[in-house]
């Protein structure tokens, strides 16, 4: 079978390369070496062994939907417009590209969120509507798919609990995951390239929560950038404030990102995917909710996380937070099988995908 999967694959975003590895993942197990959509196919090729085409390219995009048996739409936050008023029609142009050549496909492990607009909930209806099946990660992006005319998508979890944590003993480490802060603004420039105007205020806060933090669990602090052309200058930022003695900073690749969160005993994330791979290691994590999908997590985590606004006065709290969940290795082990459990729906829907094109 033809598998063509349309996806932000190829960026430098190792939360949205974790999700294609999940993906690659999944259809390994059914013997599958899918083609991606990728925003640099030769470093798809280079990390993942999967051909791809450019997602710049309109004219291979249109081959590759045309030699595909089936297109898989995911997974991720594809199905948003707080991004960008562009993200929707980009992203579901792929999916009409799909439906123009009858070619059969299905949504995998999306999130939904921010459909603000008028048009975009009429996009996202039309375009859609026409899925073999969808699933979703969280129950939110259920229900706001029901709101906006597509009802039927079946809850699983983010593709990348597809993946294992590699067997790592946890050090005395205390990893950090920070992201940019973009705000509500709409830019038209690329996001790598827009200046980092995180608030001083933000950055002070998480200085000085997380030098307390490290002062009062004898950790050492450990910044992981998970998209390092936004994440680093943060984290030096934040780190030029502290005076814990012993910080490190790390930019690792897909092949080591998940070790990175295996080795720490808890974690600090703002990162969405931060808090997964501490919850693919076993590990407690304290959120910092700069999205939906962020405070959504937390609650699927119960006991083995905390979650923090985005507010100075909130983060000046992560020594407590943290405190609260150093020995929650309990729950977060629970809450990961449940979503383990929970995301062979996924795989199911690929089988059906399947099932339906070899009719």
């Amino acid at each position: 079978m033809r598998v063509l999967v349309a996806g932000w694959i190829g960026s430098t975003n190792l939360g949205d390369e974790l999700v294609f590895a999940g993906m690659r993942r999944l259809l390994a197990d059914r013997g599958i070496t899918p083609v991606a959509i990728s925003q640099d196919p030769d470093a798809t090729y280079l990390t993942h062994g999967a051909r791809a085409v450019s997602g710049k390219d309109v004219g291979a995009i249109a081959r590759a939907a045309r030699k595909a048996d089936v297109m898989i739409f995911g997974g991720g936050g594809l199905l948003q417009d707080d991004s960008s008023p562009l993200n929707l029609p980009y992203h579901l142009s792929r999916v009409e590209v799909a439906r123009k050549r009858d070619t059969p496909f299905a949504g995998i492990g999306l999130g939904v969120g921010g459909l603000s607009s008028v048009l975009g909930r009429r996009l996202v209806r039309r375009s859609m509507g026409a899925a073999v099946a969808i699933t979703v990660r969280d129950a939110a992006s259920c229900d706001l798919l029901t709101e906006v005319g597509v009802p039927g998508s079946k809850l699983a979890a983010d593709v990348a609990f597809a993946l294992t944590a590699p067997p790592v003993t946890p050090s005395d480490r205390l990893v950090v995951s920070l992201r940019r802060w973009g705000g509500p603004t709409r830019r038209r420039r690329p996001a790598s390239k827009a200046p980092d105007t995180t608030p001083q205020p933000h950055v002070e806060a998480l200085a000085r929560g997380i030098d307390a933090a490290a002062v009062q669990t004898g950790l050492k602090v450990r910044f992981v950038a998970l998209q390092a052309d936004r994440d680093d200058a943060v984290h030096r930022r934040t780190a030029e404030l502290m005076t814990t003695a012993d910080i490190e900073f790390a930019t690792p690749d897909l092949d080591g990102v998940l070790a990175e969160f295996a080795a720490a005993r808890a974690v600090i994330s703002m990162r969405y995917h931060g808090g997964i791979a501490a919850t693919l290691a076993g590990r407690p994590v304290v959120l910092i909710d700069y999205a939906s999908k962020v405070s959504s997590l937390a609650h699927e985590l119960g006991g083995g996380a905390r979650l923090l606004a985005w507010d100075p006065g909130d983060l000046d709290t992560i020594p407590g937070a943290l405190a609260q969940v150093m020995d929650a290795t309990g729950p977060v082990e629970e809450a990961r099988e449940r979503l383990q459990r929970r995301a062979v729906a996924n795989g199911q829907v690929i089988d059906h995908l399947l099932d339906v094109a070899r009719a």
